[in-house]
């Protein structure tokens, strides 16, 4: 009976324990979405050149030191030139995200293990996963009019399809702040 007890009391204690971790919602209203991070994040922004200028790539990224199942989770925002988008329609639009996708799997010299066309509060986007020397990269990423939003996580080969990848993924939230 004793056992028992004892059993149940640690049982209880991990559970607990498990409840405390609460993520973290991250709101950057100046971007426009909201996200949960399993710790805080920090944010940088870079200039990229790319095929219509230079552009800023606001991250908003979080690495673990350690016990956790992935290496990194982050959301990148990047805005386009508006112009650009005038009269943007679904084909152009799957060009832009076709580009995304290239990039991502050429920039870490991996293999699209999936790519999904998908819808994101009424805009275009694709899921896609990355196989890359040593793990995988899962990314959501979304063109909202001019601005490209990219959830991804990045985890080990060991940690593939842990459920944290998809609970920061399905966090992802666009606001309007305008």
């Amino acid at each position: 009976m004793k056992n028992v007890f004892l059993v149940m009391t640690v049982f209880f204690l991990s559970i607990s324990a498990v409840q405390a971790q609460d993520w973290e919602k991250y709101k950057a209203e100046d971007l426009e979405f909201v996200a949960h991070y399993p710790g805080e994040p920090k944010r940088t922004v870079q200039k990229v050149q790319t095929a219509v200028g230079e552009l800023d790539m606001h991250m908003i990224m979080y690495a673990p030191a350690s016990g956790d199942d992935n290496a990194v989770y982050s959301v990148i925002r990047s805005d386009y030139p508006e112009e650009q988008f005038k009269n943007a329609d679904d084909d152009y639009n799957a060009t832009v995200l076709d580009g995304a996708v290239k990039g991502a799997v050429s920039n870490v010299k991996g293999f699209l293990n999936f790519d999904h066309a998908v819808k994101f509060n009424g805009y275009p986007g694709r899921s896609i996963k990355i196989q890359m020397e040593g793990g995988f990269i899962y990314i959501n990423a979304y063109l909202v009019e001019n601005s490209m939003f990219i959830t991804q996580v990045i985890c080990l080969d060991k940690n593939d399809h842990n459920d944290s990848i998809f609970r920061f993924l399905n966090s992802f939230e666009l606001i309007k702040t305008k």
